[in-house]
């Protein structure tokens, strides 16, 4: 007879155990329902200069330093932060960069204020067209999973695009995909532990009838 059969029937013999071992699987693989819970989008506000001198009126992404929102059981999208592109009148030499700049901030979610936080580290690239009217590129899909307790959350940003500007700024929100937490897979060792549990309870129970008809005789 295997050991999970041992743990079954020790488990039906003493509904005490079964309620102990079962409770702790459940709470082991079990995570925070995405309901009234909170993200921080953090770091000083960050102008990054994209062709001139940082100071310059032109050629600028100016990246808002925190935002705050709620997630709840009907949030799919997230705004990470708010995207000003600031550029010039632009005249002779074309150009195209891609995959040469991006930006760093950190991404909080909170489950309330006794409950588990975690935070990521998200890093957004982005592509820069320079013409007569310069064009942003954020292409998407970079991803973000943010342990919390024990589940993960996923998070995919969008693409966006800033332009054509020809002089002047432009003002979008960079937003992104949020997904309801993943439980965090069982260890296969809390799994064993329940079984052995169960085993030498059943071995218990075996020893001590065996004892009593012994006694009896």
């Amino acid at each position: 007879m295997g050991i999970l059969n041992l743990a079954g029937r020790a488990m039906v013999a003493n509904s005490k155990l079964a309620t102990v071992i079962v409770a702790g699987l459940i709470l082991a693989s079990s995570g925070p329902v995405a309901h009234a819970l909170t993200y921080t989008t953090s770091g000083a506000p960050t102008q990054l200069s994209l062709g001139d001198t940082i100071g310059s009126p032109y050629d600028q992404l100016q990246i808002q330093g925190v935002t705050n929102g709620t997630i709840n059981s009907n949030t799919t999208s997230i705004v990470l932060n708010t995207l000003t592109f600031i550029a010039g009148v632009n005249a002779t030499i074309p150009a195209t960069y891609n995959n040469q700049f991006s930006f760093t901030e950190s991404l909080t979610i909170n489950t309330g204020s006794s409950g588990p936080s975690g935070t990521g580290i998200l890093t957004v690239p982005f592509n820069l067209i320079i013409s007569y009217a310069d064009t942003l590129t954020i292409v998407g899909g970079t991803k973000l999973s943010i342990p919390v307790g024990s589940s993960i959350w996923n998070i995919v940003v969008n693409s966006l695009t800033i332009g054509p500007n020809g002089g002047g700024s432009i003002t979008e929100s960079l937003t992104a995909q949020i997904s309801d937490p993943v439980a965090t897979p069982l260890p296969a060792a809390l799994v064993l532990f329940g079984s052995g549990l169960g085993a030498m309870e059943l071995l218990r129970r075996r020893r001590k009838s065996r004892d009593s008809a012994g006694s009896a005789a």
